[in-house]
């Protein structure tokens, strides 16, 4: 192969156009065809940042050594603290990907490959690092979705409704370095997003929003691990900054403000029941109000002293959604309900054994099975649950 063919290559696999290409080298759009064509050669400094850009290697570009799935792998955990158990995750996550698009080419649900992903034409921005415009792009993807000004009531259900397929892994504690989640821009699959189920599920859903803004404004990245310590990255701090006034919109905020005794009057009960209707953790909605200025530092450092799972037992709100939950063995929590719904369909039709289901998985038969009993028929109701049928008045 060529270095023209190969330019091409890593280009689509990047799912980048020549002008993002261009736009990032700082070359004008007809140099990078010309690259490609064979008519013009890129010089050395040009060659190494077209192989930072499309995840690479100048040797590779160059035909003097082939890029297997190890190389790119080990260009995507670049930085990444040595943690056998983090890296056997992130290692099952990635395996699960190339098996389960292995697996939808097999059952011929082709068109569930799109292919390295790229934004819906009215969103795509290109790359975007500027935490200033994080905000007004935050509401333009909510316009876009229709997802309103309030609450949005799930999140994962809302990724996987357009095809980002979202995964669970046990990651540990956050820490200083721990991982929080990661973004994929798989080569067959398209957007893939990661999420550590050891924190809550408001920062789970915080992750959620942070990764998707990866896969809008960072998707030429390839992929992307996210870190509590992640420096000064801009990449970091923007997907930051969207996450939160994605999940928490200033003008909602300030109206459910004004509905109630107004700020002067928020204490912290009143704090947590905001982010209970947010879905959001309690960090998060003191975070929203000290950005927005309704609050000030003095108030912010008081407030976040309280328990927020404290609080939410004395308001009768469920307090397991501001409780860092145990690390547990995750078996088909770990997947989006599509997921788990095709795979049942392909044992129903005998196009898939639960042992082949569960190598795909990393589930042992047993397990999946009684897991899969419970998908396919729900456990019967209890007296107590039927009477409550009898009691209606219709």
């Amino acid at each position: 192969m060529s270095l023209g063919k190969r330019l091409k290559e890593r280009r689509a696999r990047a799912a980048l156009t020549q002008t993002d290409a261009s736009h990032s080298v700082g070359v004008p759009r007809e140099l990078i065809s010309m690259w490609e064509n064979g008519t013009r050669v890129p010089n050395v400094r040009q060659l190494e940042e077209l192989a930072m850009l499309y995840q690479s290697s100048v040797d590779y570009l160059l035909g003097k050594e082939s890029l297997d799935q190890k190389h790119e792998r080990e260009v995507f955990y670049r930085g990444l603290p040595e943690d056998p158990k983090v890296r056997m995750e992130l290692e099952r996550w990635l395996n699960f990907l190339d098996e389960w698009a292995d697996l939808l080419q097999d059952l011929g649900e082709q068109e569930k490959l799109t292919g390295p992903k790229k934004p819906p034409r009215g969103l795509d921005e290109g790359q975007v690092t500027d935490s200033r415009r994080a905000s007004k792009l935050a509401m333009k993807v909510r316009d876009h979705y229709r997802l309103g000004k309030d609450a949005i009531p799930n999140l994962y259900a809302f990724l996987d409704s357009q095809n980002v397929l979202v995964c669970r892994a046990s990651l540990g504690s956050v820490g200083k370095d721990g991982i929080l989640g990661a973004f994929f821009n798989h080569p067959r699959l398209g957007y893939c997003i990661l999420v550590n189920a050891d924190t809550t599920p408001g920062r789970q859903a915080f992750t959620l929003a942070h990764e998707f803004a990866h896969a809008l404004y960072h998707y030429p990245s390839g992929g992307i691990i996210c870190r509590k310590d992640f420096g000064y990255d801009p990449k970091e701090r923007f997907a930051d900054t969207f996450a939160a006034h994605f999940l928490v919109p200033a003008k909602e905020l300030r109206q459910l403000l004004e509905n109630e005794k107004g700020v002067e009057y928020l204490d912290a009960y009143e704090a947590l029941r905001l982010a209970a209707y947010f879905r959001v953790s309690y960090a998060t909605l003191l975070y929203r109000l000290r950005e927005e200025n309704l609050i000030d530092r003095e108030r912010y450092e008081s407030l976040k002293m309280y328990s927020p799972s404290s609080m939410a037992r004395y308001l009768d709100l469920d307090s397991e959604d501001f409780e860092i939950p145990e690390p547990k063995l995750l078996h088909l929590e770990r997947y989006p309900v599509s997921v788990v719904e095709q795979i049942v369909r392909a044992i129903e039709d005998d196009k898939l054994t639960v042992a082949q289901a569960g190598d795909i998985l990393s589930v042992d038969p047993y397990t999946l099975q009684q897991q899969i009993k419970l998908v396919i028929a729900p456990p019967k109701a209890k007296a107590a649950e039927v009477r409550e049928f009898e009691e209606l008045p219709f």
